[in-house]
């Protein structure tokens, strides 16, 4: 009863597994699930994109933002102070009285302190910075998928590859110039005050700098920023009552009551949007804003106003991104690569299949129903994984294949030992799989490490050939020591085979 347990048990696990597997290659809405292996590139077709995050960048902005934090608190705490400005990778600081030096240390206990009283350079501190660049890359990464998937069907992979790059597939997608577009733009929305000089010459350099619009005229903005675009809650493009395209903004409650208060305080005064640097806008308060909608008008149509409000929905990149490696994959040469792939597998599945019978017989029969199995499983855990097949994944498969096999033989051979001294077939059966275990396991961890330390700091493609075979190490273990041996078994209870196939005068 044990046996048939077992059995039922394994044909249940390749009959799920069969189903679970066909909705790759099959369409229909009998299937339960319609989950399908993911498929790489150069299988599919589409574009490849490295993206490098040009962090200092962003390490710039924040100590922008850290010198207004720090002006803030010193004014609050009524702490004099004769410099405070941005230099390199430092906040300056020049205290007016150093008795003040312990008070000053409160204010943000993620920075360093530098220098001698009262001169002081403030930096993030090592663990903070290490920190924003996770902070950049993860922001960066789901900000892309919402700009290139909103709806979320695309299959688009997106993951950190080394420190501070990102790497983008984008499948079925040939045309690399839109991509470009979408992601190329930092879309970093801000909102600020201009300095009242008559002449841009006698702007404050700690504090204003010249920025243009898109025709070229110069604008003395203030570096502090009033609101930025992170408080926005929705974009849309449209035409306003004379026809121009504008977007259409709305802020969330908190900017909402900041807006309403600026508009109040500086009514009559200019407050320019600027995007990326560039000025789009800088028009006058004539009124307090209350309600926290405003639209934003510049030298643009509709098409490009719409895909403005799709880049401000989406979110802002929190640091450009430069493109250091891009490829395009036509979907022709996709299918040709699919169909060699295929043609390999099948043609070593059949060799090995054929060299097997040849040599165990019956035997050898089960261990290539074991071997193809070990495939499904593969295919199964996949799918199931979401891990994309790719070309050099397709090798991985086809290299497991003989590796399969390879277990299989250690094992039959220990049966044919146990069957010369002993003579009796079912106990050679199980001290055979038993004596055998050892060695398979021996051997298949040695090469399961190797395809870890390729999994983890190979490249893309050499990933995508150690995902599959590390899969199928596992899976060729479990398909000789469960599969293969419970054929075995029935087969010996059931008297279907003598000997288990092995021509023991002939020596195989």
């Amino acid at each position: 009863m044990q046996l048939v347990g077992k059995a039922v048990a394994t044909f249940l696990l390749c009959a799920l597994s069969i189903y679970f597997v066909l909705p790759n290659f099959v369409d229909s809405k009998f299937f339960v699930s319609q989950k399908k292996a993911n498929l790489g590139l150069d299988l599919r077709g589409g574009t490849y994109l490295l993206l490098e995050v040009d962090f200092q960048e962003h390490l710039k902005e924040r100590l922008y933002g850290l010198s207004d934090e720090l002006q803030d608190f010193l004014q609050r705490e009524k702490i004099p102070y004769d410099k405070l400005y941005v230099k390199d990778r430092t906040v300056v600081l020049h205290l007016g009285d150093p008795a003040d030096l312990a008070r000053v240390r409160a204010f943000n206990k993620n920075v360093d302190f530098t220098g001698t009283s009262p001169h002081l350079l403030i930096s993030f501190t090592e663990s903070y910075t290490k920190s924003l660049l996770k902070g950049v890359i993860d922001d960066s990464t789901n900000n892309i998928l919402r700009r290139l998937d909103k709806s979320g069907t695309k299959e688009i992979t997106i993951k950190s590859q080394g420190e501070n790059k990102i790497s983008l597939q984008v499948p079925g997608v040939h045309n690399v110039d839109n991509i470009k577009s979408l992601i190329g733009k930092t879309a970093k929305l801000t909102f600020h005050l201009l300095e009242d000089v008559k002449n841009l010459a006698d702007i404050n350099p700690l504090t204003t700098r010249l920025l243009y619009d898109a025709s070229g005229n110069a604008f003395p903005v203030m570096k502090r920023v009033e609101i930025s675009g992170d408080s926005l809650v929705d974009a849309s493009a449209g035409l306003n009552s004379v026809g121009r395209a504008v977007v259409y903004f709305k802020f969330d409650s908190a900017a909402t009551k900041k807006f309403a208060d600026i508009t109040k305080q500086h009514a009559g005064k200019p407050f320019a949007a600027v995007l990326d640097n560039v000025v789009l806008t800088a028009p006058v308060i004539r009124e307090p804003i209350l309600g926290g909608n405003g639209e934003i008008t510049g030298r643009f149509d509709l098409e490009t106003a719409k895909e403005l409000a799709i880049l401000l929905k989406s979110g802002a990149l929190p640091a450009p991104l430069n493109i250091i490696e891009e490829r395009v994959v036509g979907p022709s040469l996709g299918a040709r690569s699919i169909e060699k792939g295929r043609l390999a597998t099948i043609s070593s599945i059949a060799v090995v299949s054929i060299f097997v019978i040849m040599s165990y017989g019956v035997l050898g029969l089960f261990a290539v129903i074991g071997l193809v199995f070990n495939i499904v499983f593969v295919l199964l855990a996949m799918t199931f994984l979401g891990a994309t097949l790719t070309l050099p994944g397709i090798a991985g498969i086809t290299l497991t294949v003989g590796m399969s096999i390879d277990a299989n033989v250690l094992i039959f051979e220990r049966i044919r030992e146990e069957m010369r001294a002993s003579g009796k077939l079912r106990l050679a059966v199980e001290r055979g799989f038993k004596n055998a275990m050892s060695t398979i396991f021996d051997s298949n961890m040695t090469t399961l490490i190797v395809a870890v330390i390729m999994l983890v700091s190979g490249s893309a493609s050499v990933q995508g050939f150690a995902a599959t075979l590390g899969i199928g190490i596992l899976c060729s273990m479990l398909s000789a020591v469960v599969l293969t041996k419970v054929l075995i078994d029935v087969g010996v209870r059931m008297g279907l085979v003598s000997n288990l196939g092995l021509r023991m005068n002939s020596g195989f």
